[in-house]
């Protein structure tokens, strides 16, 4: 018992001597000063063709629209205009809930011109099916659809920004599935298309 009382004594007494021995230092500072960050700014403007929005009459099962698109485009030309990811959403706003389980879209970027039907390699499918799938935010400016989907901070992978000064134009067809029935004649029904820039977040 007396050596297991003498052992404590010197561990604690190495102890203390540690303790005391790294409590002097030598030390020196400096500051740098006038530190800032600045928030970039994000521009969004959306030009449409002119059969937007659509106004469609007539429709019957399996009718699709002629093609419209909408161009999202970044409009900040300051220094301090940031790249954005460009996504859509649709939703149901009012008439036919059963109409609006039927309302087709096709989706697609418009290639390496500014033409949504000439079949050039650049024309990629974004979307091709029912309205109500299509959710409320869905990324349309991936390299996956858009041949200038970019990210120069070589962040991301596919790459999906849209740079300052450029415009991605999204083509569209609206329409009527081919399995719509009797009951849905006389109907109508109304959505919204919701564009949505958002800073890179990857």
């Amino acid at each position: 018992m007396r050596r297991m009382l003498a052992s404590l004594v010197v561990v604690v007494t190495v102890v203390s001597a540690v303790a005391g021995a790294t409590g002097a230092v030598f030390s020196a500072s400096d500051s740098i000063e006038g530190n800032i960050i600045a928030t970039g700014v994000i521009n969004l403007t959306v030009n449409e063709s002119a059969g937007k929005p659509f106004e469609l009459s007539g429709v019957y099962p399996g009718y699709m629209s002629d093609w419209e698109y909408l161009d999202i485009y970044n409009n900040d030309h300051s220094p301090d205009g940031v790249p954005f990811e460009g996504y859509m959403g649709l939703a149901y706003t009012s008439g036919e809930t059963s109409l609006w389980d039927k309302v087709w879209v096709t989706m697609k970027t418009v290639g390496h011109d500014s033409d949504c039907d000439n079949g050039d390699a650049g024309e990629k499918v974004i979307y091709d099916g029912y309205a109500k799938n299509f959710g409320s935010h869905r990324l349309v400016s991936s390299s996956n659809y858009w041949h200038l989907a970019n990210e120069e901070d070589g962040s991301g992978t596919p790459a999906d920004n849209i740079r300052v000064g450029y415009s991605e134009r999204v083509c569209q067809k609206v329409g009527l599935h081919s399995s719509a029935d009797s009951s849905l004649m006389g109907k109508n029904v109304e959505f919204t298309e919701t564009i949505t820039a958002d800073s890179d977040n990857d």
